[in-house]
């Protein structure tokens, strides 16, 4: 094991061990989540499940190898939510054509990342909008769980929401899983999440709502139907510029922002140009498998205060992520009220970021509550996220700020202009 330099970092195999299982318990439900909101782009839901676990398994060794991180690497839920509902369902772009950009866009960020750029550009961005991005992504969740768990539904009334069926047998069992969730969180429970998801599916099972499959462990299913399917050509016009902008910054954002934050948690060098290097090359592989942007998972902080300091614990989370493919025709029959609540903690979780929005500044404020204000209500991250740089610096300028712009801000406004000017409205 002296490739990852056990002893020169004052741990061993034993705790490495038990902080790979550490991390793997509490981001196993990225088995239900990543490919359930893949499934609402049109994704095969049997071949999502694979390529989701191949991602984690090849996505962890290369961070360990080339970086010798304890981090674990995964799909992100934001920007495949991102993909489902605005990218494909919302604006009516095709899997394959967004599968090319994040391809492309993974050619940059890997670009940036030799060359130090990455780590530049993301740090030009103002926190309080990096913030207000989380805390957007957070309701978009929260709003995506109300509906799969049946609280609340579209309406064709001149009120778009209104409440669901809430004595159904769906919604109770959602809302008790949510309840149960966040109990075996607070009591400190390794997997409370996985634990309350396989409970309910349970319960699901008792009361007849849901049928056992023929058989419980099989061979994962094949990726042969999302497994490089690319249209370079399609995005190869200028109506496609905005998505290639957007989905480039939530990229940067969310991947740097993950190795920054895990980096404090470990006390690694936030500038490890090794690590940017290996989610780099994830964020390529991924869509050649057949899913979306992966990076550096912030679950990875529970093996991390377990003790976890080398990549031997990001190949542990890798290998059983694996091994868990093996139970693919379980995780198929997992219902929306049993997963759902999964997504809602998530998008909780997201959410308490608000507190450390500047309140007492309008100016900072008040661009960072509209971000979040269109990216909600325009059912659409993507605007969300653009006109961020948009209203920041217009704000900042005429309130006599303008020291808190730069050029990369500026540079962005004429983007996210341009964005708007040439978005599919």
């Amino acid at each position: 094991m002296d490739i990852f330099k056990l002893k020169e970092n004052n741990t061993n195999i034993k705790t490495e061990i038990i902080a790979g299982l550490t991390t793997f318990f509490t981001m196993s439900y990225l088995f239900v989540l990543s490919p359930k909101l893949l499934e609402a782009s049109g994704m095969n839901i049997a071949s999502s499940v694979t390529v989701t676990g191949l991602m984690v398994f090849i996505g962890s060794f290369l961070m360990a190898f080339i970086a010798n991180k304890p981090y674990a690497v995964a799909p992100f839920l934001g920007e495949t939510a991102f993909i489902a509902y605005t990218l494909v369902m919302t604006m009516g772009y095709s899997v394959k054509s967004v599968l090319s950009t994040i391809f492309i866009c993974g050619i940059i960020l890997l670009i940036m990342s030799i060359t130090n750029l990455r780590i530049y550009i993301i740090k030009q961005i103002p926190e309080n909008i990096k913030l207000s991005f989380c805390v957007g992504l957070g309701l978009f969740f929260i709003f995506i769980a109300l509906r799969d768990i049946g609280i609340i539904k579209f309406s064709s009334k001149a009120i778009p929401l209104q409440l669901g069926d809430i004595i159904s047998l769906p919604v109770i069992l959602g809302i008790f899983c949510f309840l149960l969730i966040v109990i075996l969180v607070k009591r400190n429970i390794k997997g409370a999440v996985i634990i309350a998801i396989l409970l309910t599916t349970f319960l699901g099972i008792v009361f007849k709502d849901i049928n056992l499959p023929s058989h419980i462990i099989s061979i994962p299913s094949s990726i042969t139907t999302s497994f490089l399917q690319f249209d370079i050509t399609s995005i190869i016009n200028k109506n496609f510029i905005p998505v290639l902008f957007v989905l480039f910054i939530l990229i940067n954002i969310d991947t740097s922002g993950a190795l920054i934050a895990l980096s404090y948690t470990s006390g690694n060098d936030d500038k490890d140009k090794k690590s940017m290097i290996a989610d780099s090359l994830s964020v390529i592989l991924a869509p050649i498998l057949g899913t979306t942007t992966p990076g550096a998972y912030i679950d990875s902080m529970t093996g991390i205060s377990a003790g976890g300091k080398t990549g031997l614990t990001a190949i542990v989370v890798g290998i059983l992520f694996l091994l868990g493919l093996l139970f693919t025709p379980f995780i198929l029959i997992i219902p929306p009220y049993a997963y759902a609540p999964a997504l809602l903690y998530v998008g909780i979780l997201m959410c308490s970021m608000i507190n450390k929005l500047d309140f007492k500044d309008i100016s900072e404020f008040a661009p960072a509550f509209l971000t979040i204000a269109v990216m909600i209500f325009s059912y659409n991250i993507g605007a969300g996220i653009v006109s961020a740089f948009i209203f920041y610096p217009l704000i900042q300028l005429f309130t006599g700020n303008k020291n808190k712009t730069n050029t990369i801000s500026w540079i962005m406004f004429v983007l996210s202009v341009i964005f708007f000017i040439i978005y599919p409205y």
